[in-house]
């Protein structure tokens, strides 16, 4: 069995977004239609997936998670004839691009607490609840609507 690992699948095509960072206290799982979704959550910049020393198979779960949410995501910026559809995916709870994301989140956790970014349409108004425990998210955030430490997510 070859000991390459498939670092690139989520290796970005420029340094500009790189993370900086001294230290990763913690890192967000977030599709931005890069090839890296594993972002640093004090900065938001891409961490590679090197520093964080994934196994392939983490990497290969990573990268089947970024590439349906991107398809999905793809979908609804269209905005044809699938973008209702691909909206009610993302959002879904029980979808699997969203139960695959949650499986990810919970894996890497193991490593350093990773916080998921869970899509939201802002033409539906300002998220005001966790869309899988349904608690009020806390809006003490540098980024975004609010989150929830629970569910590690952000919205």
């Amino acid at each position: 069995m070859s000991k390459e690992n498939n670092y690139h699948k989520l290796r970005p095509y420029t340094e500009i977004e790189s993370c900086e960072c001294k230290q990763h206290e913690s890192v967000l799982l977030v599709d931005l239609l890069t090839d890296n979704p594993i972002h640093c959550l004090e900065c938001k910049r891409e961490i590679h997936p090197e520093l964080l020393n994934l196994s392939n198979e983490m990497v290969e779960t990573i990268y089947t998670w970024k590439s349906l949410h991107n398809s999905l995501y793809l979908l609804w910026l269209d905005s044809g004839e699938y973008e209702f559809w691909a909206k009610e995916e993302l959002l879904d709870k029980k979808s699997r691009v969203n139960i695959l994301g949650l499986e990810v989140i919970q894996k890497l956790s193991a490593t350093i607490p990773t916080y998921l970014w869970w899509f939201w349409d802002t033409d539906d108004g300002n998220a005001q609840k966790c869309p899988v425990c349904d608690q009020a998210l806390d809006t003490n955030t540098k980024y975004g609507e609010g989150k929830c430490d629970k569910c590690q997510i952000y919205i």
